[in-house]
């Protein structure tokens, strides 16, 4: 069984996303999107501005928008180098969550059951 990655782990994996523009945000766990306004869509295009993690909370920001990633106890970071978004085939797993970023780079927020329970929260910033 593998170990919960701690606060300071996941910063680090996250650190490379600050100044990156989002190509892309696909929530993959039927249950896992706890907002419905604004959309997803709402963060293409938008550079992420800084990322902060509190205990197993994931916070990625950008000029428009905060984006919450609740790992809850057996959540994971898993940071790709190269990736598209994801597409239904036999034998791959699926992420609960993807962001992806214009460079072609992105993460993946992943769990080991099949009960999702990473949630995924989009939410306005307000001036």
């Amino acid at each position: 069984m593998a170990t919960n990655q701690s606060a300071a782990e996941i910063a680090s994996l996250l650190e490379r996303l600050k100044g990156k523009k989002i190509a892309t945000l696909q929530v993959l766990g039927v249950n896992s999107l706890k907002s419905i306004s604004p959309l997803p869509e709402a963060v293409v295009g938008e550079a992420v501005t800084d990322v902060d993690v509190v205990e197993r909370i994931i916070n990625v920001h950008t000029a428009g928008h905060r984006i919450s990633f609740d790992l809850q106890r057996t959540g994971r970071v898993v940071t790709l180098d190269s990736a598209e978004p994801y597409r239904l085939a036999a034998g791959v797993s699926r992420p609960t969550a993807r962001l992806l970023m214009v460079d072609g780079s992105g993460v993946d927020l992943t769990e080991p059951a099949k009960t999702k329970r990473v949630t995924v929260t989009i939410v306005t910033r307000s001036e």
